[in-house]
């Protein structure tokens, strides 16, 4: 896996079917899931994978003329009208943040749903989990499909494995195997780490594919996911602070804010969050286990 190029992320196996916008006039394109899997592993931030592209990349459904997005699942029905004056509020805030609105990117129409769904009255975990995934979906655009990477630990594993093949292998490989190694870094979280095997790559004698690759995954990774999970900390922090979040609950956003402080470089607070959710008892098993490894996790390459 580590010399393979990057691969294609096929369409995941989705229906389409149109509604009416209950926040403006004409159709939404709402897109069903039919089928997928998550044999493509997982990320410390909870991001799951399958093998043949993102239902994420569908999820989110947009109103042509007002730009009023929610997940597909939410268009259909009606909105309060009573919400008509903060929706219309939050929709002259947001919408002139958005680089395309004839053609949005994924994560900005994600943007434009979670200053929605505030709008609608949702608590902030929720606007904060809209945002994660926005920012799952500028990943995707800069790693496309790896699979076989379960956890923080075994992406580190991948790394340090990875390190040492650098020494062995031949000029066409090396460029492989940088890039690769970008890609595991990036779904570990290990920014620092994922910049330097993109430089190195850069440096390289890069074809018209592998400079566009380049170009998509810095352009992916400098902007869109970093502003996104920036926003995400903010609405999560407001969750913990609000006291409204007990056991289980609490304990997620506690390490999904560990985990993005950790992905920007905020990593003495991320370590006693780490802690903190490691300690407790109502922590779901995966969330303690993966905690307990990043609280101390050895550095990388």
């Amino acid at each position: 896996m580590l010399l393979l190029w990057i691969a294609s992320a096929l369409a995941t196996d989705v229906t389409v079917r149109q509604a009416a916008c209950p926040y403006g006039t004409g159709l939404v394109k709402i897109y069903d899931l039919q089928g997928a899997n998550n044999r493509g592993g997982y990320d410390s931030d909870l991001a799951k994978y399958a093998t043949q592209g993102q239902f994420r990349t569908y999820a989110m459904s947009t109103c042509p003329d007002t730009m009023f997005s929610l997940y597909g699942e939410d268009m259909d029905g009606t909105i309060d009208p009573n919400k008509n004056a903060a929706i219309a509020a939050a929709l002259a805030t947001v919408l002139p943040t958005i680089p395309d609105r004839t053609s949005p990117a994924v994560w900005d129409r994600y943007a434009i749903a979670a200053a929605m769904y505030r709008a609608l009255g949702q608590p902030p975990e929720i606007v904060g989990d809209v945002y994660l995934e926005a920012s799952w979906t500028a990943r995707d655009e800069a790693v496309g499909v790896y699979v076989g990477l379960e956890g923080p630990k075994q992406a580190d594993e991948e790394l340090q494995k990875g390190q040492a093949m650098l020494a062995t292998v031949d000029a066409a490989d090396r460029k492989k195997l940088l890039f690769n190694l970008a890609r595991i870094a990036e779904r570990a979280g290990r920014s620092a780490t994922r910049d330097r095997y993109l430089d190195l790559f850069a440096k390289e004698t890069l074809d018209a594919r592998e400079q566009a690759a380049l170009s998509k995954f810095r352009a992916a990774t400098r902007d869109a996911e970093p502003r996104l999970q920036d926003l995400a900390i903010a609405e999560y922090r407001k969750a913990l602070a609000d006291g409204h979040l007990e056991g289980a609950g609490e304990a997620r956003v506690q390490y999904l804010l560990a985990d993005l402080l950790r992905r920007r470089g905020a990593t003495a607070e991320a370590k006693t969050l780490y802690e903190k959710v490691a300690a407790r008892n109502d922590t779901p098993p995966e969330l303690s286990a993966m905690a307990g490894y990043l609280k101390s996790a050895p550095s990388v390459p």
